[in-house]
């Protein structure tokens, strides 16, 4: 049975690999420009943002693919809604990843134990640049972590709920990060973790 599942599993994988674009029933691929202004406006993100995001989906070897059948049984709902079948597959995607949601936000009562985690680059490459920016007595912990997405060490600093105010009109104002040269990510989520501080 097992060696069953592998096998499904490597199929799986081989299916995706040979996916060129997102239509593999014959017909041709879409121009790229009408495949960014769906997901733009489906998933109200920003154009750039996207474009990385079809790539990424179009790079996971091991994303969920629909079925035919199922295909077959929502698609007159779905193109009605602006959405097409890569679409679709990146939305159940997307709804897997939310069913873990909650778990990971702490309620409102739990606010005063939230630490946030700011990647210490661009204008806020330091500890030190975070506690000036948002006016902290302490000198912020930083623990390391790897991203996944982008394949690198980061180092993150943990702040709570009030440095994470403050450190969103420091960037909305003096922070400079109107422009497009700014490229630190600010807040990068809130977690109620245990963290190994260096």
């Amino acid at each position: 049975m097992a060696h069953y599942t592998i096998h499904q599993e490597l199929e799986a994988l081989a299916g995706n690999a040979d996916t060129v674009g997102p239509q593999d029933d014959g017909v041709s691929s879409e121009l790229i420009s009408r495949t960014i202004d769906r997901w733009h406006t489906l998933f109200g993100i920003s154009k750039s943002d996207a474009v990385d995001r079809i790539m990424e989906h179009r790079n996971n070897l091991t994303r969920t693919r629909v079925s035919d059948a199922h295909w077959d049984a929502v698609e007159t709902e779905k193109i009605a809604a602006g959405c097409d079948r890569e679409a679709y597959e990146y939305e159940l995607e997307l709804q897997k990843k939310k069913a873990f949601l909650p778990d990971l936000l702490p309620s409102s009562d739990d606010a005063s134990t939230v630490t946030y985690l700011v990647e210490l680059s661009g204008p806020l490459d330091s500890p030190e640049k975070v506690r000036h920016a948002v006016k902290m007595a302490e000198m912020p912990a930083v623990v390391e972590g790897w991203s996944v997405q982008e394949g690198r060490a980061v180092s993150l600093c943990c702040i709570d709920v009030a440095a994470k105010s403050a450190l969103l009109r420091w960037a909305a104002g003096e922070g400079g990060w109107k422009t497009p040269r700014a490229t630190s990510r600010i807040i990068l989520g809130p977690y109620k973790l245990r963290l190994r501080r260096r």
